[in-house]
């Protein structure tokens, strides 16, 4: 979970200054091509990356600092044993399965 939120934060730290940087060259160019107020619909895409690249820095650090989420323990098997020896035996036949199978061989219940 960390690691997906620091990537995700990397990614827009990427995104926000290629969106700022196409936005300035294109206002630019339009400054040198003579028309100065077409620079107004280049404004938007400017800003945005801005705030793109600061929410991803944001997220990036929230990514580093926040904590592990704790992982819920598993209920115990109710169909199979596995013994030390890693044979698998099925409570609903009794029967010992040593094929490391996921079902048992004999009567199909799987093990959970």
């Amino acid at each position: 979970m960390r690691s997906d939120i620091f990537i995700l934060g990397i990614m827009m730290v990427v995104i926000g200054p290629v969106l700022t940087a196409a936005a300035a060259s294109s206002c630019l160019f339009t400054i040198l091509s003579g028309n100065i107020f077409a620079c107004a619909n280049d404004l938007p895409v400017f800003i945005g990356g801005g705030a793109l690249f600061v929410t991803g820095i944001i997220t990036c650090l929230v990514g580093v600092i926040m904590p592990e989420p704790y992982a819920r323990p598993r209920p115990p098997s109710s169909t199979t044993t596995t013994t030390p020896t890693g044979q698998v035996t099925c409570k609903k036949c009794g029967r010992v399965n040593s094929f490391g199978l996921f079902a048992c061989p004999f009567c199909g219940e799987r093990a959970s």
